[in-house]
């Protein structure tokens, strides 16, 4: 072996290693931009991931933002015509006003009254309000109904008035006077408006004729 490589010529021999090193330069070279090529995909890849899920949370954001503005707009028109509605009801307890008490009301009016009152239960007006406002109204058609001319049946007239002013204030957000309330505080009211409510239709026997008006 030696004796062959003595009679190779030298620059034969340094040709072919210069060969033999270009190739693994080559091997190298294209290993090495193979890598980068390969990172520069990965990072083309996470990129594109990344602004997908960027894009998703944008969506997303600007979705919940268009929910919450359409709730509040009708929230708000909720509110208006509530406002409406609600102020129509209100007229009807003129008649439970104190100087009516045995003059004006009669159990003619107070039937005609209680009549006007189950139109709006079932009008816009109860479809807006809340459950224990509807049986507020109820309770007040009830005390109307039953009306006999007596102390006792305005005293309920008079209850029940009472507690449908609290519900639609409640229903409006309002406390007892014009300042708001808190969630906390509206459960509260609530609650002691159906305790009182419950009470009143067990006074007036409710499920006799103040059901069929």
């Amino acid at each position: 072996m030696k004796d062959f490589i003595k009679g190779i010529p030298w620059a034969v021999l340094i040709a072919a290693v210069g060969a033999v090193w270009q190739l693994i330069y080559a091997y190298i070279r294209d290993r090495s931009r193979d890598k980068e090529e390969d990172r520069k995909h990965a990072f083309e890849r996470a990129k594109f991931e990344n602004q997908k899920t960027l894009e998703l949370i944008r969506f997303e954001y600007e979705q919940r933002r268009w929910r919450e503005q359409l709730a509040t707009q009708l929230s708000l028109k909720h509110v208006d015509a509530r406002l409406t509605e609600y102020a129509h009801l209100w007229s009807y307890v003129r008649v439970a006003a104190k100087h009516n008490a045995g003059k004006s009301l009669t159990p003619e009016k107070a039937k005609d009254t209680a009549a006007a009152v189950e139109t709006w239960r079932y009008s816009s007006g109860g479809l807006l309000a809340e459950e224990i406002t509807r049986d507020a109204a109820l309770a007040f058609q009830g005390a109307l109904w039953n009306y006999d001319a007596s102390k006792e049946g305005y005293n309920r007239i008079r209850q029940a008035r009472r507690l449908l002013r609290e519900a639609l204030r409640s229903d409006l957000g309002l406390g007892e006077d014009s300042s708001g309330q808190t969630i906390f505080d509206a459960a509260e009211r609530r609650q002691k408006i159906k305790e009182d409510i419950t009470v009143l239709q067990k006074k007036l026997g409710m499920g006799t004729p103040s059901d069929a008006v």
